[in-house]
């Protein structure tokens, strides 16, 4: 296992793409609809409009943008679910609460995002309003994580790893599937540590004796034989 500098994003010798949101994402102007994100209702309307809609995936961004996001593929969706496992477990056994994919966080900006893994204190949890409870929880989780699915560039990823943790997150890992690299952001420090090819995770002094064995489950996760 190695360390060194945060590379240059692959964007410099790749074709333009979008560097502020996901590749392959729909995106919508809410304001072109009358529909102003800033509003004190609009968390609510819009738990409804995905509830409605539940075949998509969809968060929005600080200028009012509707994304509706591409679909991970199963590959994508078992990386994800492993990842969960080895949450769910830590959660059991330590507190707090973890959550997956689905659950969106509203930030500071005004975004409305939903990571790939995230947890929370139990005293935050434990604090939560009903209406955070159902609906959307008000600032960032404590621990973050985003994996780079077969859809994702590097440096959307990158800037939404960025809002976390301005959003108070203190401890975020983005994994990076195509170079086999995971960046580990910790609240405080400026650039992330970049590690390549890291046999596990640790969860440091946010969730303690967390480890999660990334190049197994996430890095050489194989499709079936057939």
């Amino acid at each position: 296992m190695t360390t060194k500098p945060k590379p240059a994003t692959e964007a410099a010798t790749s074709p333009a793409v979008d560097e502020t949101e996901l590749a392959g994402a729909i995106r919508l102007r809410l304001s072109a609809l009358g529909i102003d994100h800033r509003a004190a209702d609009f968390p609510t309307r819009f738990v409804e409009f995905c509830e409605q809609n539940d075949l998509y995936e969809m968060e929005v961004n600080a200028d009012g943008e509707l994304l509706i996001l591409p679909m991970t593929g199963y590959r994508g969706n078992k990386q994800e679910f492993y990842l969960a496992v080895f949450l769910g477990n830590w959660e059991i056994a330590n507190g707090g609460s973890g959550s997956s994919q689905t659950v969106r966080f509203l930030l500071p900006s005004g975004e409305l995002r939903g990571p790939d893994a995230a947890w929370i204190t139990q005293e935050r949890f434990d604090a939560l309003p009903v209406d955070e409870w159902e609906k959307i929880v008000v600032g960032a989780p404590d621990f973050v994580v985003e994996i780079r699915s077969r859809t994702d560039n590097l440096r959307p990823l990158q800037n939404k790893m960025t809002l976390w943790m301005a959003g108070g997150a203190r401890l975020g890992w983005l994994i990076d599937t195509r170079n086999r690299q995971v960046h580990i952001y910790r609240a405080g420090q400026t650039e992330p540590q970049v590690i390549d090819d890291p046999e596990t995770l640790d969860g440091e002094d946010v969730l303690p004796g967390f480890s999660f064995p990334v190049r197994q489950y996430i890095f050489d996760l194989n499709a079936p034989s057939g």
